[in-house]
């Protein structure tokens, strides 16, 4: 009768609306099929969108028109846009239905690992990226498939001051600044690289408090929350088969300007004539010299002519090792991967499986991987009350380092005493067989040594590629468990249970035939006056096996609450949590070993013995033995609560508190929780607003505080252990780390969110843009401790950061008809600061952010800042470097680098303060071609340059070597100093860190590109499959436009290579 009694006032309405002759349209918009009233949805005459309505509670609008006739469009948020045509008089009631949109609906639900938010009803900071655009980009890991889709998220690999992911940039100084890792409602504490991103549904990314504080002390540099795939009811069993090849570019090696070969042999010679080697060619310790310098002396000596010398010299000017590297040591990078998923079920059961298989090639010849991995869910409804859920997620790898053996070629041979890695080095003759290079001794003591027995001590690096034998094997895997029981109706109870446990296993042998056991046997090797060899290490091969594991324990039981109360809807959960986490690790070296029998020998470590080489230094038998155990253990405690009234306000709480052995005996007792508040008002659900155009207006704002902890400090006094005895006495020591600390807590973090959502009128144009700020409080950091205590530095909650930005969103459709063109625009503006930090240091240390050695905090400064010295040009006369001190030009270079650090020139930041991306997505038919531009803005970096210390040392500097000042009139076409007779390091530091080599890092850059075809039911009826696509992917394409000039990537000033271009190509149906 209700219902009648509507349709006939609604009837009433358009006849006495007719009647007036005022064209007023008085209707109703339902959902469809169950007609339930739609409040707050907008209407408005089509080619007119100034003016509108928007449906009441009941779902009744009232709408002038101009004519007797128009178009009306409706629309809500989460359901398919109608157009409707009306003419009076109306001949009936008007009731508008509209169907629900399940790709919109699809995308507005956000997992937080406690619950899932319907978007509107959020008040925090979230992005949500889905299966499709996870899948966009070809990668056997996850975490590269959220680069520049996420606003506000940026990773910073490449650089050499990297610290990998940020949210919203970094509030922690001493701590780990990585973001939480949750997987299926859990933190997981594993490796990232056994994730296998075709097994992902969605990844949530939590950025502000209101969304983060719920995970509490782990929270404070932003959550990434990742849904695995699950069963789905009521469906046929779905088969899903992915496949690809990548192959990348080889790396460039000449990417970094070097010295030419002929002019660091010129070097040689000159140092030669100056007898800068003379006092060496007799020192004990057999000092090597490159093999110009050997052929010099031969020549000098009369071993061969000076002719002979010269020529074999000048043989010796055109070789770059550099293209030995890169023909021997360097290879293409290539890439398969397989993913076999079945998804199903119905009423009662749901169940999803999948297997994958990925085998990758490094660019590093020697380095592979293998990936195995394994996903079973099942989830079982027992009841209309009562259903459970159980899942492993197994993965096995096979990791290769073989290319570890090898020294890189621009610095000093690995772990070896003197050898430097000459520009002119060959690795193999002619044939391709390897030749040994100058390492740690003459070649005339070489000789001399296996003459009297010893081991072969020549250097091969092919050889050692070839004979190396370095793999390690992981097995990660995930055992979860969960059951769900609905008490009442609105109250339900969820436990959930996870038993994690990784096991990673290396084992690196060094057969008798690589250098490592022969230089070590030798080195050891005592020799008598009769000529009898005495070996402490025996003959044989070396074994290194490192084992780590950890072991995780979750337990969680919670109370979910949800009722609507009137014209509002009620939500929320509370529970405790209890999380145990152990580390083992160890580290043994076997001496002696036959991998045939996989046998060992005993060695002496505790008697000291005479080097061979140098018989009056002595040392003890190389011991790496090692092992450790950490164990973290939590109690959690937590509230949520979310109020929305008439769909329109929504107020929500969080607070969490945790305890755990990683905080001080005080701070457990005080329990402070971190807590968050946030409001929303949905205003496009208001009576008064007209914006047609913009039919969706959202606006909110939270303020809370999450937590950073940090596991490398302690509560209590921690001290190291020796492995063996003291050197002396034998007896076993500790040494003390940190003084206990009853007052250590988690790190806080206080975070503002401001954010406006919104979506025009047929989602033309929809988006989001936030103001943040981000206070980091309570900060872990070391400061000076009385030296009459024994320790030097104390570890506590004393330093304090600031930071703000802005997040912006803007997701259009420029055409959307038979060929449909989608924008996405992502920007990130992020600003940081040190507020508070106690210790200060010499202005060198302050220098050295940003060129690649570390960073060091500057109260009122960003954390990775670039500083210079001012530069006075080159002097016209001797092409010295020149600065400014005390306003005068100077050369008194120890005086220039004494400076305070408040006297230093602050450029900006060393991370990009401005970033993000724009992608477009094209689509004809079945054709589809998305592209992707990043950028990076406002920030600087230090470009390397030439260090004559370098060249006075025979170590190859930069090729803006044969750029620098050589007479007078150079200064007017260079800034290279000219080289000094006399090496002077504070000479080389003030022109490395003056404002000359100082530059802009802002680019942009083509990211990739993905072509994809699909084929399914609709354009291909005979297909067997539902759906088939064929995708071709190209990243790493190039920069666009940088501010800095020259060929050096800003990302990658201070790398080997820049990032190579890659192409992938694959195909993935459905059955």
């Amino acid at each position: 009768m209700k219902k009648v009694f509507i349709i006939f006032l609604l009837w009433m309405s358009a006849v006495f609306s007719t009647a007036t002759a005022q064209y007023v349209v008085v209707g109703k918009v339902v959902t469809s099929p169950d007609s339930a009233a739609l409040p707050g949805a907008v209407v408005v005459v089509k080619g007119d969108v100034t003016s509108g309505a928007t449906s009441d509670e009941n779902g009744i609008f009232k709408l002038s028109i101009p004519d007797s006739s128009a178009d009306l469009l409706i629309s809500y948020i989460g359901y398919k846009p109608r157009q409707v045509h009306v003419s009076f008089p109306i001949p009936s009631a008007l009731i508008i239905s509209l169907e629900a949109d399940a790709n919109q609906l699809g995308e507005v639900v956000i997992s937080t690992g406690y619950q899932n938010i319907p978007k509107e009803r959020a008040t925090g900071s979230f992005s949500t990226v889905d299966n499709t655009l996870l899948s966009r980009r070809v990668s056997t890991d996850l975490i590269s498939r959220l680069y520049d889709v996420v606003p506000g998220l940026i990773s910073n690999q490449g650089r050499s001051n990297a610290r990998g992911l940020l949210i919203r940039g970094q509030s922690t100084i001493s701590s780990s600044t990585q973001p939480l890792i949750v997987i299926d409602n859990f933190p997981y504490e594993g490796d990232l690289s056994t994730i296998n991103p075709n097994d992902v549904e969605s990844v949530t990314i939590l950025k502000d408090a209101a969304a983060a504080s719920i995970w509490g002390s782990r929270a404070g540099n932003g959550v990434i929350v990742i849904t695995t795939k699950k069963g789905a009811s009521g469906t046929p069993t779905q088969i899903s088969f992915n496949a690809n090849v990548t192959t990348s570019q080889r790396p460039d090696l000449f990417y970094q300007p070097r010295i030419s070969s002929s002019d660091f042999i010129d070097n040689e010679i000159r140092f030669f004539d100056l007898s800068r080697y003379k006092a060496l060619e007799n020192n004990i310790n057999q000092y090597p010299f490159t093999p110009v310098v050997e052929l010099m002396i031969a020549g000098r000596d009369g071993k061969i002519s000076p002719q002979q010398a010269q020529q074999q010299i000048d043989a010796l000017r055109d070789i770059d090792v550099r293209n030995d590297y890169s023909q021997y040591l360097y290879q293409p990078a290539a890439a398969q991967q397989y993913a076999l998923s079945l998804r199903g079920g119905n009423d009662k059961q749901k169940f999803f499986l999948s297997a994958g298989y990925d085998r990758s090639q490094a660019a590093e010849v020697g380095n592979s991987d293998q990936r195995f991995t394994i996903n079973v869910n099942n989830t079982y409804t027992l009841s209309k009350r009562l259903d459970i859920s159980a899942g492993i997620y197994y993965t096995g790898t096979v990791s290769k380092r073989n290319a570890q053996q090898i020294p890189n070629y621009t610095n000093p041979l690995t772990g070896l005493t003197g050898g430097v890695m000459y520009p002119y080095a060959a690795l193999a003759d002619a044939a391709g067989s390897p030749l040994p290079l100058i390492n740690e001794y003459r070649l005339s003591y070489l000789d001399a040594a296996v003459q009297k027995g010893f081991l072969d001590w020549s250097y091969r690096p092919l050889q050692e590629l070839a004979n190396a034998d370095n793999t390690s094997r992981l097995t990660d895997y995930r055992l979860q468990t969960s059951i769900n029981y609905k008490i009442t109706e609105g109250l339900k109870f969820t436990g959930l249970y996870q038993y994690s446990r990784g096991i990673n296993m290396g084992r690196n042998h060094y057969s008798a035939d690589t250098y490592l056991s022969r230089s070590l046997i030798n080195t050891f090797t005592a020799i008598d006056a009769g000529g009898i060899l005495t070996r402490p290490i025996p003959t044989g091969g070396i074994l290194d096996k490192t084992e780590s594991s950890y072991s995780a324990q979750n337990l969680r039981t919670q109370l979910d609450y949800s009722r609507t109360i009137g014209a509002g809807e009620l939500t929320a959960l509370g529970g405790f949590e209890l999380r145990e986490l152990t580390r083992v690790g160890s580290t043994f070296r076997s001496y002696g070993y036959d991998d045939q029998y996989a046998s060992a020998k005993a060695v002496d470590y505790a008697t000291t013995f005479l080097y061979s080489v140098n018989p009056a230094i002595s040392s003890r038998i190389p011991n790496v033995d090692t092992q450790y155990e950490h164990a973290d253990r939590y109690l959690s405690y937590y509230l949520n609560a979310a109020y929305t009234f008439r769909k329109r306000y929504t107020l929500s709480a969080s607070a969490r508190t945790d305890r755990s052995n990683l905080f001080g005996v005080n701070a457990n007792q005080r329990g402070v929780p971190l807590y968050s508040v946030g409001a929303a008002w949905q205003l496009s659900q208001e009576s008064f607003y007209h914006a047609g155009w913009l039919p969706y207006l959202k606006l909110r704002g939270t303020f809370g505080y999450s937590g950073n902890s940090n596991k490398n400090v302690s509560a209590y006094t921690t001290a190291s252990f020796g492995t063996r005895g003291d050197i002396n006495t034998g007896a076993a020591f500790a040494t003390i780390q940190n003084p206990p600390n009853p007052e250590l807590r988690w790190e806080r973090v206080k975070t503002i969110n401001i954010g406006i959502d919104f979506e025009t009128s047929r989602r033309t144009l929809s988006g989001s843009v936030e103001y943040f700020t981000k206070t980091g409080l309570d900060l872990i950091g070391s400061m000076p401790y009385p030296g009459s205590s024994g320790v030097k530095t104390f570890t506590g909650n004393y330093a304090a950061t600031a930071g703000h930005g802005i997040d912006l969103t803007v997701n259009s459709r420029i055409f959307d008809r038979g060929f449909k063109w989608y924008s996405d625009f992502l920007l990130s503006q992020v600003t940081d600061k040190v507020t508070r930090y106690d210790v200060s240091s010499t202005s060198i240390f302050y220098l050295r952010n940003g060129d690649g050695v570390g960073t060091f905090p500057l109260e009122g400064k960003p954390l990775y800042a670039v500083y210079s010295l001012d530069w006075a040009g080159l002097d016209p006369s001797t092409g010295d470097p020149q600065g400014y001190l005390n306003g005068e030009v100077s050369k008194d270079y120890a005086a220039l680098l004494a400076i305070t650090p408040d006297e230093l020139n602050y450029h900006g930041p060393a991370r990009p303060s401005v970033f993000g991306a724009l992608r477009n997505t094209f689509s004809w038919k079945s054709l589809s071609l998305s592209v992707n531009i990043s950028y990076r803005l406002g920030y600087f970096y230090k470009d390397q340059s030439v260090s004559y210390s370098q060249v006075n040392t025979s170590v190859p500097t930069h090729g803006d070597y044969s750029r620098r000042w050589q007479k007078p009139g150079d200064e007017l076409n260079t800034t290279v100093p000219s080289m000094p007779a006399v090496a002077n390091s504070n000479r080389d530091s003030f022109y490395m860190y003056s404002d000359v080599l100082v530059r802009k890092g802002d680019h942009i850059r083509l990211q990739d590109v993905n072509l994809s075809y699909t084929i399914n039911k609709s354009n291909w009826k005979k297909t067997p499959f539902q759906s088939a696509q064929i995708y071709v992917y190209a990243s790493n394409l190039g920069i666009v436009w940088k501010a800095a000039k020259g060929s050096i990537d800003p990302d990658h000033a201070w790398s080997m290579f820049p990032p190579v271009r890659t192409v992938s190509a694959g195909i993935k149906f459905d059955i």
